[in-house]
């Protein structure tokens, strides 16, 4: 048996050395799950011969994936790891390349809180909000809340309007949380912002929209592997990232 898979156990190698189909993993906190993971990337550069480019392995934070990343160069002893990131940042890989489907250029904006507080004040400078209508953290939570339930849709305005339709769209709301939601989107598609949910959306819409960068990116990641909890918010982003 070779030296990298001696401490694993039976559950774990059965799961390191299965390299075809889809297989799914499920197992409680402190079991071994990032071993086992991180084992299976250096299986198959070191004994199947997939090269770390080809491979891409997601979690859902930066610790996660600075771990990962760690435990694969000491197995592997290679500096290429890959695509070992979040699932963020690896939407940003996809952007750098392929931002023009959306026509976004390459030097997008990846947006903080601060970004967003920045965008916050010109919209209540514009049409004379104040904190009292809504703190800058409430408008925050607000705007998620919109992106990932209410209008789940709200990035078709985003990519397919003109910059002047997305601002009379701004311009004409009423109420406080359209005038913040609606300014907010002008404010980014003006600078050429993309905040965490937009990074998710968009690529999710290049891979439905444009099959050939679709095709691309499926035959450069020969595997894809997912480490992390799965919850309801990403699960349908996970699936279409798989397909």
């Amino acid at each position: 048996m070779l030296e990298s898979l001696v401490n694993l156990n039976q559950t774990q190698l059965e799961a390191v050395t299965a390299t075809e189909g889809y297989i799914r993993v499920i197992a409680g906190a402190g079991s071994g799950k990032t071993r086992a993971l991180t084992h299976r990337f250096a299986f198959l550069v070191n004994e199947v011969g997939i090269l770390p480019g080809n491979i891409l392995c997601v979690t859902f934070t930066n610790k996660a994936a600075d771990e990962m990343r760690h435990r694969i160069h000491l197995l592997t002893g290679d500096n290429d790891t890959g695509y070992i990131c979040t699932f963020h940042s690896f939407c940003v890989s996809v952007l750098q390349e392929d931002s023009f489907a959306v026509q976004y250029p390459k030097s997008f904006l990846v947006l903080d809180n601060s970004d967003i507080d920045d965008m916050l004040r010109i919209i209540y400078a514009e049409r004379g909000l104040t904190l009292r209508d809504m703190t800058f953290r409430a408008a925050r939570d607000m705007i998620e809340i919109q992106k990932l339930f209410k209008k789940p849709d709200y990035y078709l305005d985003m990519i397919t309007m003109s910059l002047d339709t997305l601002h009379e769209k701004y311009m004409q709301a009423i109420e406080t949380k359209d005038i913040i939601f609606y300014g907010y989107l002008y404010q980014e598609k003006k600078c050429f912002g993309l905040d965490y949910n937009d990074l998710i959306k968009f690529v999710l819409y290049i891979f439905s929209q444009n099959h050939d960068i679709k095709l691309k990116w499926q035959k450069r990641l020969e595997y894809i592997m997912i480490h992390s909890i799965i919850n309801k918010k990403y699960r349908q982003h996970i699936d279409c990232f798989i397909v």
